[in-house]
């Protein structure tokens, strides 16, 4: 016999599965730093699996709208990007500045 779950009792269980995971995490990171000078072998594998990539990249297009797809050129794009906002060459004008950057009558500060 099947029972049945309402949607609330689905979320409890994806919550409490969800705290599992985290103490086990926490508990495997603990052991690994307290075993570290016995073991660095491990606590090293395990660290440089969780800097590695997953996946790579996806496509980008840069600033004339071309799709951009090898790494080297997709590393430009966001360095382009900042260039241009950091040169004054961006889209964002100067009547658009934060509130934080206005005085208290409402005139806009000088930026260095």
């Amino acid at each position: 016999m099947e029972e049945d779950h309402t949607q609330e009792d689905c979320k409890d269980i994806v919550s409490l599965g969800g705290v599992k995971v985290r103490r086990a995490k926490a508990q495997l990171e603990l052991s690994l730093a307290t075993a570290v000078k016995d073991n660095k072998k491990c606590f090293y594998k395990y660290n440089s699996n969780k800097r590695r990539a997953k996946e790579n990249l996806y496509p980008l297009l840069d600033a004339g709208g071309n799709i951009v797809t090898k790494d080297e050129e997709k590393a430009e794009v966001p360095k382009a990007f900042f260039a241009s906002v950091f040169n004054g060459q961006g889209s964002c004008s100067p009547d658009t500045q934060p509130p934080e950057l206005e005085d208290r009558d409402g005139e806009q500060k000088e930026t260095p």
